[in-house]
């Protein structure tokens, strides 16, 4: 059975970090959090994605 990958939006990964949402897109286009971009102005980031950035920042 797969997985379903349950994706945030970035106000949603900016109160889960406590950080602004232009932080979350500072992150996003600099590649270090990885992210979907659904519309002109729209990201979505996956849990994975988060997770992996969380992982990488403890290092």
């Amino acid at each position: 059975m797969d997985k379903v990958n349950h994706f945030f939006t970035v106000k949603e990964v900016s109160e889960k970090l406590r950080v602004s949402e232009r932080t979350i897109y500072r992150l996003i286009e600099s590649g270090k959090l990885k992210a979907v971009k659904i519309s002109r102005k729209a990201y979505r980031i996956s849990e994975k994605g988060l997770i992996d950035f969380l992982k990488k920042c403890r290092t």
